[in-house]
């Protein structure tokens, strides 16, 4: 999967990186075979096979063997076609052993829109099996999410195949030979690893959605989109679109959607760290910084799905280089005393860290040595573990992070709460005097209905009305973060009916239970400015409990006649 990301490499035909025994020469040592030991350490070799690229991708199997092939030489891997070409492969499987043996042609790699597999027979080239995600599931010799053809050859029998390969997401091809049970625990083994993969990401997905909105209406948002976008990554990637849903489309069409994918998880990355390090509060140098990388990656996904072969590679380069440059911000920022940008900066450093060992692996594969496990062929790929790693590393910093700002938040919340209850308490003392005084003047009606014009939970009420109306307000207040507290959950907090509950505060209010909610919080949202708790509208609607802040100043504007900035503006012109 990792390769998603990863610059196409030149053709890598004539390097030779395979284990010393990967090959056999057979008779005069002018034609070369493959083959497997008895050895339980020796279930996997690289396939020592000639190849041949077909430019225009129309030449018929019937006219493919009278082409020039090239000697693979044991290559580690081969440069793969693009969507219009088509690559070939020819080689040879001997058995030098007394019995029958099966052993499986596979791919290190995923996705492959179409792979055949002739035999040569003297009236010439017949097809055996076929896969790929092209091919109906039915036609398939296989399901596994692993593409590998089985090879039957008899004692001491001599065989020549010929795989026809047509396109693939993956740069560069990788074939090998290996035994039966290696490829069906290694398949199986992909399998779990990815099942697992796409659980824990749908996981942090669900939780950024449902318990992490409380630090940032904007966080949740996009660091959920970043999540999304690693599970659609995977899901199409690892072959779970194709081989459990019957999807045939090609890469031609599968490519661009995945470019965009790719660039949008890449702007997520850039939004949610933005929210996390504090940079709309921060130097306006730091804001244009962020402003130039998101800037980057619009652009650089704008050409990668215009182009995914031939100008993707600005947008693998970005979605390398904006961790870096976030680690760095990072870094900053702990110095500037931000308490979570420690946990964002091991975030990215494991993230960083991950992907340095997949770039690794794609420019310096490790050489594909015996396995007698899956697991060793699992520890083979450093490219597709890197960046597992990489992604399950910087998620669970990142959980530690938003633990460590929603426990943050919501000391600042409970602290706005109270000074918000004692200033209240403040007011209705400074009320309760006035209006004794003003009842010795004889003018207390009229110098009420002036003062008291606003905030229902103000009003003069009876005195059990007034202690209804303050644990009504006070456990509104408590529940700011519960963006679906409405009128039942009110009430049953209170201990009684929703019908008991807007009959009480309709003769107390004048309001239904709904409104009466919405105008404790658009309340506290006021003082919260007048407290100059937050710097940002946004932030203000979220601590208010508002889950969207264009509904939120809306509403604002309604109550008391301004938009929450004409609150902002009014307290710097006050200063």
């Amino acid at each position: 999967m990792a390769a998603l990301f990863l610059p196409t490499e030149p053709a890598r035909a004539d390097t030779a990186r395979g284990s010393a025994e990967a090959c056999t020469i057979l008779g005069d040592g002018t034609s070369m075979a493959n083959s497997l030991s008895e050895r339980a350490d020796d279930k996997l070799r690289p396939l020592w096979a000639d190849f041949f690229l077909d430019p225009t991708g129309k030449i018929e199997p019937a006219a493919i063997a009278a082409q020039a092939f090239e000697a693979g030489r044991c290559a580690l891997s081969f440069r793969a076609p693009l969507p219009d070409q088509t690559l070939w492969f020819r080689f040879s499987v001997v058995n030098d052993h007394a019995d029958d043996k099966q052993w499986f042609v596979a791919f290190l790699e995923y996705i492959f829109d179409e792979v055949v597999l002739f035999e040569q027979q003297p009236e010439g080239l017949i097809a055996v099996s076929q896969n790929g995600r092209t091919i109906p599931v039915p036609e398939r010799v296989n399901n596994e999410v692993k593409t590998g053809f089985p090879l039957n050859v008899g004692p001491g029998e001599e065989k020549t195949f010929y795989l026809r390969i047509r396109g693939t997401f993956a740069p560069t091809i990788t074939p090998v030979i290996m035994a039966p049970d290696l490829f069906s625990g290694w398949a199986t083994l992909s399998l779990v690893m990815t099942a697992v993969f796409l659980g824990y990401v749908a996981a942090i997905a669900f939780i950024s959605l449902i318990l992490f909105r409380h630090v940032d209406v904007r966080f949740y948002q996009y660091y959920a989109l970043y999540m999304v976008c690693f599970f659609v990554f995977s899901f199409i990637y690892d072959g779970w679109l194709s081989n459990f849903a019957g999807v045939t489309l090609p890469v031609t069409v599968m490519s661009p959607f995945r470019e965009f994918m790719a660039g949008l998880g890449v702007f997520a990355n850039i939004q949610y760290c933005r929210v996390l390090l504090r940079i709309d509060t921060g130097t306006p140098r730091l804001r244009w910084l962020f402003l130039a990388l998101s800037g980057i990656a619009v652009v650089t996904t704008g050409l990668a799905v215009v182009d995914p072969w031939g100008l993707s590679m600005p947008l693998h380069l970005a979605f390398f280089a904006c961790p870096l440059v976030l680690l760095g911000v990072a870094f900053k920022r702990i110095f500037d005393g931000l308490p979570q940008a420690k946990f964002v900066f091991g975030s990215l450093l494991a993230l960083t860290a991950g992907l340095s060992t997949a770039v690794y692996a794609f420019v310096s594969p490790t050489e594909i040595t015996q396995a007698a496990f899956a697991y060793d062929l699992v520890v083979m790929r450093p490219l597709t573990w890197g960046y597992y790693l990489a992604v399950m590393g910087e998620t669970a910093f990142m959980m530690v992070a938003i633990s460590s700002m929603t426990k943050a938040v919501k000391t600042q919340r409970q602290a706005a709460v109270r000074e918000v209850k004692a200033l209240r308490r403040d007011v209705a003392t400074a009320e309760q005097r006035h209006a004794e005084t003003l009842k010795s003047t004889g003018a207390r009606i009229e110098a009420l209905e002036a003062s008291l014009i606003g905030s229902p939970q103000k009003k003069l009420l009876p005195p059990a009305d007034q202690r209804f109306v303050e644990a009504a307000t006070e456990c509104i207040l408590e529940r700011l973060d519960e963006p679906g507290f409405g009128a039942r959950e009110l009430a049953g907090a209170l201990g009684t009916s929703e019908k008991t509950l807007g009959r009480r505060l309709k003769g107390a209010c004048d309001l239904t239970p709904a409104a009466f909610i919405r105008s404790v919080r658009l309340n506290f949202a006021r003082d919260l400015i007048l407290l100059r708790q937050h710097s940002t509208v946004a932030e203000i609607a979220h601590a208010a409990g508002f889950s969207n802040s264009g509904h939120f100043a809306k509403l604002y504007r309604q109550e008391f006649g301004e938009a929450p900035s004409e609150s902002f503006r009014s307290l710097k012109v006050a200063e």
